[in-house]
């Protein structure tokens, strides 16, 4: 026989069992899953959008220099003796006091001369109390005692030949290895190999690629007077430096062979002003120079403009966009360089009256250096959509224009 149960079953209600709060939760989520996959997803660009716009650093601020020491009415600066002779009141006792204390006796006090009478209205004459007040009074001797003018500033260093050239180049390298969040990142684990900040990563190789071309012509050309004489070991190693590849992350690390490099560019540099080494600013090297990069943008004007690759497939929209800031980071260096170029060569340069020439290069590759769409779009070239490689193009190909017209010019008698 079947025992009866102690309590009695409770009646269900009409919507079956009250479910828990995190059903209703995950019902909910479920509910709203594409709305919080969209969200997802736009936080995510938000944030590769954030580290595009911000890896570029900002410039350091110059080092303030402190004001020079408030000189004593002695001419001597206050803290030579400690803060306790800069606030010292008490007078130097005069050489009678001195040579009291040291037992000589008091010379004889000599008499006074009678004085003439003075008259009534003489200004003498008047008492203390009927005298007019001084319009300046003496200044009271207290704790602000007057301070002596400022001594003048040294003036500026005459920068060594050569030396605007070389900082122009050390710029270019610093700008990327030590100024941008995160620093080189072509070969960090997260940033490189991942590929999350692909755009920072070309415009660093485009940067790369000038510094590269530039040191070469350096080491080569501008450092030595004729191909017989040997190179110059700072320049020279710089350089091999600068080859370096630049997605290695160890033995040797990309970044760290970088900044060696600018180390070996800072001593060349003080070598100038020793002179010890040379820098020769001649018409001939710096043809040599312009042809290099004239190169380098004939090669990314190539890679703007074309619409396939070389195995004939289409170019896809991950390829345009690497183009396009390959081509921005070539910019970024090659402006920079000009730019030392300009102050640089301006004697052979003004020969030639080719400053305005120079100018709109630089111009033109400013403003493909400053060119930084949202999202690069590789629309058609008479499409609604932007093509944003064919936008850098245009001023990649003006400059390389322009640098071929001053190839020209230097090179003719």
């Amino acid at each position: 026989m079947t025992p009866e149960p102690e309590h009695l079953p409770v009646p269900l209600p009409p919507g079956g069992p009250t479910p828990t709060p995190a059903q209703t939760l995950l019902a909910r989520l479920l509910r709203y899953r594409f709305f919080l996959v969209a969200l997802v997803v736009f936080l995510f660009f938000g944030a590769l959008f954030l580290w595009q716009h911000l890896g570029g650093g900002g410039k350091p601020a110059p080092a303030s220099h402190p004001p020079a020491a408030a000189l004593t009415p002695k001419g001597e600066p206050q803290g030579a003796k400690g803060p306790e002779a800069a606030l010292s009141l008490t007078p130097e006792p005069a050489p009678e006091a001195k040579k009291l204390e040291a037992g000589h006796p008091a010379p004889a006090p000599v008499p006074e001369a009678k004085k003439p009478a003075e008259a009534p209205h003489s200004p003498a004459a008047i008492p203390e109390a009927k005298k007019p007040a001084a319009a300046h009074p003496a200044p009271a001797t207290g704790l602000h005692a007057p301070a002596a003018p400022a001594a003048p500033a040294a003036p500026a260093r005459e920068p060594a030949k050569g030396e605007v050239f070389t900082r122009a180049l050390i710029k270019t390298i610093d700008d990327q290895v030590n100024k941008t969040w995160f620093g080189w990142r072509p070969n960090s684990i997260l940033f490189g190999k991942l590929g999350l900040t692909d755009n920072v990563n070309n415009i660093q190789l485009g940067v790369l690629e000038v510094a590269r071309s530039t040191i070469e012509v350096m080491n080569v050309n501008m450092t030595r007077f004729a191909t017989t004489e040997a190179y110059n070991p700072q320049v020279n190693d710089a350089m091999n430096y600068l080859m370096v590849s630049p997605d290695k992350y160890w033995f040797p690390s990309a970044a760290g062979k970088y900044q060696e490099a600018i180390h070996n560019l800072e001593i060349y540099i003080k070598d100038l002003h020793r002179g010890r080494s040379r820098f020769y600013s001649r018409v001939d090297n710096l043809i040599v120079l312009l042809n290099k990069y004239k190169h380098l943008l004939g090669s990314s004007f190539n890679n703007l403009i074309k619409d396939t690759e070389a195995d004939g497939r289409p170019v896809s929209w991950w390829g345009s966009d690497d183009y396009f800031y390959f081509s921005r980071g070539i910019a970024l260096g090659m402006a920079e360089m000009l730019e030392g170029v300009n102050k640089e060569f301006e004697r052979e340069l003004q020969k030639k009256n080719l400053h305005k020439l120079l100018e709109e290069g630089i111009h033109a590759l400013h403003q493909a250096a400053h060119l930084a769409p949202w999202v690069v779009t590789n629309g058609s070239k008479d499409g609604v959509l932007a093509n944003h490689r064919a936008n850098m193009g245009t001023y990649i190909g003006e400059a390389e224009h322009v640098i071929s017209t001053l190839v020209n010019v230097l090179a003719a008698n």
